[in-house]
C-alpha cells in the first residue's frame, strides 16, 4: 500500500510541475505577442511572413527603435529578424542582413524563404551543448597518463631527466 501512496504522490507532483511549466510558457507567449497585437498591421505581416501559427516559432518580440519603428522577432532557435515600419501600412523585413520590401510579391517570397532558412539554423543551440562537453582527446590523454588509484607515479626515465652539470672547484 505504501508503494501505491508513493506513486500517487509522485504523479501529483509531476502533474503540478507540468501545469506550472505550461502556465509559464503561456505567460511568456502572451508577453511576446503583446507587441504584435498592440501595433496594427504587425500581426498581418507576421502571418504573411510565416503563417497564422507564427506564435509557435517566435519566442520574443521587442521594439528596437522608435524611428523608423523597428521590431525584432526572436525565433525558437535564438536567431532573429527585424521588421521595419515605413509608414502608411508598408513594412520592410531585414533577415540575415538583407532587406526585403514585402509589398512586392517576389520579395515577400524571398523574405519567407530567408526566415525559413534562418529557422533551419540550429548551430547556436548545438554550440552550447558542445562547449559544455569536455574534449574527448584530453580525457583519453589524462586517463592514459594518470596513475592507478593508490599508486605513486613512477620516476621519469633517465633520458627525460636533465643531466647534472659538474661543479668545478
Amino acid at each position: 500500500m505504501s508503494n501505491k501512496l508513493l506513486l500517487e504522490k509522485y504523479v501529483r507532483v509531476a502533474v503540478k510541475k507540468a501545469i506550472k511549466e505550461q502556465e509559464m510558457k503561456q505567460k511568456r507567449a502572451e508577453k511576446a505577442m503583446y507587441l504584435i497585437y498592440r501595433f496594427p498591421g504587425l500581426k498581418k505581416v507576421m502571418e504573411d511572413l510565416m503563417s497564422p501559427a507564427f506564435g509557435r516559432f517566435v519566442t520574443d518580440m521587442k521594439l528596437v527603435a522608435p524611428k523608423p519603428t523597428t521590431f525584432s522577432a526572436k525565433l525558437i532557435n535564438e536567431q532573429d529578424f527585424n521588421i521595419i515600419y515605413n509608414g502608411k501600412g508598408k513594412y520592410t523585413v531585414k533577415v540575415a542582413g538583407k532587406k526585403y520590401d514585402i509589398q512586392n510579391l517576389g520579395e515577400l517570397e524571398r523574405a519567407q524563404q530567408a526566415i525559413s532558412n534562418t529557422l533551419e539554423l540550429n548551430y547556436g543551440v548545438e554550440e552550447k551543448a558542445a562547449s559544455e562537453k569536455p574534449d574527448a582527446g584530453a580525457e583519453a590523454f589524462s586517463a592514459a597518463t594518470a596513475a592507478p588509484a593508490g599508486e605513486i607515479p613512477a620516476e621519469p626515465a633517465a633520458e627525460e631527466t636533465p643531466e647534472e652539470i659538474p661543479a668545478e672547484a
